[in-house]
């Protein structure tokens, strides 16, 4: 209802001592849908009119009957309690939601706040050497959703794949693989063998202590541009990203930039050059730091006492060429809560270093992500890699794909059997994954059951999924093209006007999901939108959506068809598909 707010501030003013700009940010939602749709609490103006609040509510909407038959918009105006309320009229809400989703379906819910702005956004960052963890798709799933909703709003949207390509673990790899190359020079390099050869090393290291000192000493030939670990870096590099590429295309995630870390390598002592500048360069036991104790906070290690740079020297350099080269005038960082002390630290080192846009930096956290008994193993499980039961995002993918799949085929009449079956347990079991990144609040940790991720009959991917293909099915049955002229009076239950009011939420979702970096707003908003919709299918004595009645029935398919539409563009802005047939 908030595209009906300004509207409303302006109409109350009318009959109130304030002005819609006043009134306007204190505007409401009443509790109950017959109680009004937007409402005003008069206790601010008890004490200036000297009466009560209900006093003041009363004299308001007595006031304002008179205005009512001017307003298009209104349609009814009453008091309850110390509330002003207002309901939208008929024909305002059906304009403001079926005919403005039947008149531009593709951008239903887009808005233009985010215009001539720009976003720069760091998600997933997988490590280099390994398959993708399970544990990425946060980052992921999270970061490409917020992507795909700032678009929505307008904004230039920078999507960023930091990758972690550089570190002490190329210099493990590298001691490894000489080990077993020496035994067999035929030693592939592919994901699967450089991840045997990172477990390889953990499990010898911790036989052979001489392991460690022998990896720091290749990656500082790595560093200082050895020419045989140079070509064994850019080897394990390019192995690594082959298999991302695919899996990143089946998630339906694109990038702008794959800026990994190797990336800053000649930048950070330009970096620490201007940190020096600023005055903010202390010294400490030899290393070299940022003193940060003013904001309770630890120091920032810059670098080490042995010369080594840090992950904050990293992003530093970093934050100051994304702002050099997109010129964003927001930077978002899509990792899990445990690196919140981390980006407070980087942030404020930014801000110290005398940049305004420091405060345009923001980070995005996330909680963990674990499983429920049977989804990987027997046991819940988070994965280590270094122990070697890592869980790769893949895997759980191609589970929740065949158990798709075994639904579908359980469901389906013998003639709908087809090819397209596979197809379709693509979209649901790799849906039902996705969704359950948006299910609670981000910050909140996360437990995955298949229980929860494929149920066809509650909040879940697959019931989105499930209500789409419903209401394509009815729109098919709908054998002719809707009518030119409609007549929506029609469409005049009150079950009707919740599916009309909920509508007309959308737009406002996609901008409370971006304001608050939250898509789950939106997967909340979806999740609604279906539930009251489907009471249409239960209540068929009273909600008939195809009868004889030929206009209302041209109403109704109009209805479902705005519907359709909004659960379309919701699930592809969560990065789902919408299957017209389940």
């Amino acid at each position: 209802m908030q595209q009906f707010h300004p509207l409303a501030a302006t109409f109350f003013a009318k009959a109130l001592d304030l002005s819609a700009d006043e009134i306007l940010p204190q505007l409401v939602r009443p509790p109950k849908p017959e109680m009004g749709d937007i409402g005003f609490p008069c206790f601010p103006l008890a004490k200036q009119m000297k009466c009560s609040p209900v006093e003041v509510a009363k004299n308001a909407a007595s006031q304002l009957q008179a205005e009512l038959a001017a307003e298009e918009c209104f349609g009814e105006v009453k008091a309850v309690g110390p509330y002003l309320n207002v309901m939208i009229s008929h024909k305002a809400l059906v304009q403001a939601t079926v005919l403005a989703v039947l008149e531009q379906p593709d951008s239903w819910g887009n808005t233009t706040g985010g215009q001539g702005k720009t976003l720069a956004i760091d998600y997933s960052h997988p490590n280099i050497a390994k398959p993708l963890a399970v544990h990425h798709i946060r980052s992921t799933m999270i970061g490409a959703a917020l992507c795909r909703l700032y678009r929505a709003c307008g904004w230039r949207v920078v999507g960023i794949n930091h990758i972690g390509d550089w570190g002490t673990n190329f210099g493990q790899l590298m001691v490894s693989y000489k080990r077993a190359s020496a035994e067999n020079p035929e030693v592939p390099v592919d994901i699967d063998a450089l991840l045997k050869l990172y477990i390889q090393y953990h499990a010898d290291a911790e036989q052979d202590e001489a392991m460690e000192s022998e990896a720091r000493a290749w990656f500082k030939k790595l560093e200082d541009g050895d020419e045989e670990a140079t070509r064994l870096w850019e080897i394990f590099v390019e192995e690594s990203k082959k298999p991302l590429y695919g899996l990143y295309d089946r998630l339906g995630v694109t990038f702008e930039s794959w800026t990994g870390e190797s990336f800053f390598n000649d930048k950070m002592e330009a970096t620490i050059g201007r940190i020096r500048d600023s005055d903010r360069l202390q010294k400490s036991e030899g290393a070299e730091v940022v003193d940060l104790e003013a904001w309770g906070m630890p120091a920032c290690l810059v670098r080490k006492s042995d010369g080594a740079t840090t992950y904050a020297t990293r992003d530093l350099a970093a934050a100051e060429y994304r702002h050099d080269q997109y010129g964003f005038d927001k930077s978002l960082y899509v990792v899990g809560n445990q690196q919140e002390l981390h980006f407070r630290q980087v942030f404020k080192v930014l801000e110290l270093m005398g940049y305004d846009w420091a405060a345009k930096c923001e980070h995005v956290k996330f909680g963990m992500l674990s499983f429920g008994p049977g989804v990987i193993g027997e046991e819940a499980a988070t994965g280590s890699t270094r122990k070697g039961n890592i869980v790769f995002l893949d895997e759980v993918l191609d589970r929740a794909v065949a158990r798709a799949k075994e639904i579908i085929l359980a469901n389906a009449r013998e003639e709908e059997v087809t090819a397209s079956a596979e197809v379709l347990a693509e979209q649901v079991g790799v849906g039902a994954v996705m969704f359950s990144e948006f299910l609670q609040r981000r910050t909140k940790d996360v437990t995955f059951t298949w229980e929860k991720a494929l149920n066809l009959q509650g909040d879940s991917g697959p019931y989105l999924q499930y209500t789409h293909a419903r209401l394509s099915s009815v729109r098919r049955k709908y054998s002719h093209e809707l009518p030119s002229e409609i007549d929506w009076e029609r469409l005049a239950s009150s079950l009707e006007r919740d599916i009309l009011v909920q509508l007309a939420g959308f737009p406002t979702a996609i901008e409370l999901a971006v304001r608050e970096n939250e898509p789950g707003v939106v997967a909340t908003y979806l999740l609604e939108l279906a539930a009251v919709f489907n009471r249409m299918f239960t209540d068929k004595a009273n909600h008939r959506i195809v009868s004889e009645d030929e206009a209302l029935s041209a109403a109704r398919i109009g209805l479902v068809e705005a519907v359709r539409i909004t659960l379309a563009n919701g699930l592809g802005l969560l990065g789902l598909a919408a299957p017209e047939r389940m």
